[in-house]
């Protein structure tokens, strides 16, 4: 059973108060039993304990905030392995953990590649190299993006790119890759940017960022002969659950459609111009966007399992969204009646003359088909039981919505308006009511 596989493990996990983090600590120790969960969070439990509150129906809150197998540790990630920690409790995690979830990243899009080298890269490749010298660790999972490949767009002309499981390399196939990404790596330490960088069009530095560390970390693995010992995770646009903890939990700036959604409520005007190369981009372009809950079943079931390697957590050609569809979506979002139009141009995916939501997102207007092909196959080693109890691909079985999530749009407007020196009462004209998800039914099961 895939649950059983916990039972007894020691965990440490990194990112455990974001959006994913909460929601695989409440899967996990709601299903599962094991010896101790310790979860490092900039400071410590008070700090843990408030953001699980704040975010949880006290239901779902009290498995993290009163559970006995859970230590929240004050510390922060950075450009050593310490961490901030006591050196006997850095040596207590590398005696006793079998299992490392980082999943802490900023996730700030428009970051300098300079600015991510601190707070991504460096982080990262320290704290890969201090877990892969735990004795007893079976798995490292490193928490990527699926847009980390989102520069084969540019590359291809395919209006529909596929992307799959597995590290694409930015030089020639044969070159020896890790060898370059320690290269690309010294280059952004001194120079905060590299050639390989400046030669492939990302979206954003945060996706080229997320492409370096997955070689660096695997980099590191295969010094150490641990490559089998390392899961990379790439979620895609990350939207609230479908089931877990209980449906349609999200944060207020933990799901980017939700962002969108608020950008559209106050656009002033009645157009709005996004860049594609698609011939009939209201169909032909998709957005993939993936429950939180796949993305943590996924992870869940790939670590029990011993999968190594690239997975990614999306939700798919059959589960991804049209443009059209996500943008029906949010006109019905907006109480007055008249309706921005889309305005589709040619113009590139940096041009400053896009929408804002356009020039922040940059994926808006194209279609990526990502394959999920290692978790059917995954699927296949489970009986029926354990299936039918796992939220492994999106439930697109319902019209897409947004309006359980009225009240983070209302709040992400806020923000916006506040932004623009707009007046809030504007938020409240345009944006529909709504409570909080988990206020809607004082029972919500876990």
């Amino acid at each position: 059973m895939i649950w059983d596989y916990y039972n007894g493990k020691t965990l440490f996990v990194t990112g455990g108060t974001g959006f994913i983090g909460t929601a695989l600590l409440c899967r996990l120790l709601s299903q599962s039993c094991p010896k101790r969960v310790y979860v490092l969070c900039r400071g410590g439990a008070d700090k843990a304990k408030a953001k699980w509150s704040d975010m949880l129906p006290p239901s779902a809150a009290q498995i993290l905030t009163e559970n006995e197998r859970m230590t929240i540790l004050d510390g922060e990630l950075g450009n050593t392995a310490t961490m901030s920690l006591p050196e006997e409790t850095i040596q207590m995690l590398k005696r006793t953990v079998h299992i490392v979830i980082h999943m802490a990243a900023s996730a700030q899009l428009q970051n300098s590649l300079r600015e991510l080298a601190y707070n991504v890269l460096a982080p990262s490749i320290c704290l890969t190299q201090y877990a892969l010298k735990f004795p007893n660790l079976e798995r490292y999972v490193y928490f990527s993006t699926a847009y980390a490949n989102a520069h084969l767009w540019k590359s291809h002309e395919s209006t529909d790119v596929s992307v799959d499981e597995r590290i694409y390399p930015l030089g020639r196939e044969e070159e020896d890759y890790y060898k370059i990404a320690l290269e690309a790596w010294s280059a952004v330490q001194k120079t905060g940017s590299s050639d390989e960088y400046d030669a492939h069009d990302f979206p954003w530095p945060y996706a080229y960022a997320k492409h370096l560390a997955e070689r660096l970390v695997l980099q590191k693995a295969a010094e150490r002969n641990k490559m089998d010992k390392v899961l990379i995770i790439r979620p895609s646009v990350l939207g609230p659950a479908d089931k877990f903890p209980y449906p349609g939990f999200a944060t207020s700036h933990g799901a980017p459609s939700t962002v969108c959604a608020a950008e559209y409520m106050l656009h002033p005007g009645r157009r709005i111009r996004l860049s594609t190369r698609c011939q009939n981009p209201e169909q032909e372009s998709t957005i993939d966007e993936v429950p939180v809950d796949v993305v943590v079943d996924r992870t869940l079931v790939h670590v029990a399992l011993e999968t190594s390697g690239c997975i990614h957590a999306v939700s798919g050609e059959q589960g991804r969204l049209s443009t059209e569809e996500w943008w029906r979506a949010f006109k019905k979002e907006r109480r007055l009646p008249w309706n921005a139009k889309l305005s589709w141009v040619s113009d590139d995916w940096h041009s400053p003359n896009l929408h804002q939501m356009a020039r922040k997102f940059k994926i808006i207007g194209t279609s990526f088909a990502f394959s999920q092909e290692r978790t059917v196959k995954a699927l296949e080693k489970l009986g029926d039981g354990e299936r039918k109890n796992l939220q492994l691909f999106a439930d697109r079985s319902k019209p897409y919505s947004l309006h359980l999530r009225r009240h983070h749009i209302r709040h992400q407007a806020v923000e916006v308006a506040k932004k623009k020196k707009w007046p809030v009462f504007s938020v409240r004209m345009l944006c529909r009511n709504g409570k909080p998800v988990a206020c809607l039914d004082e029972n919500v099961k876990t």
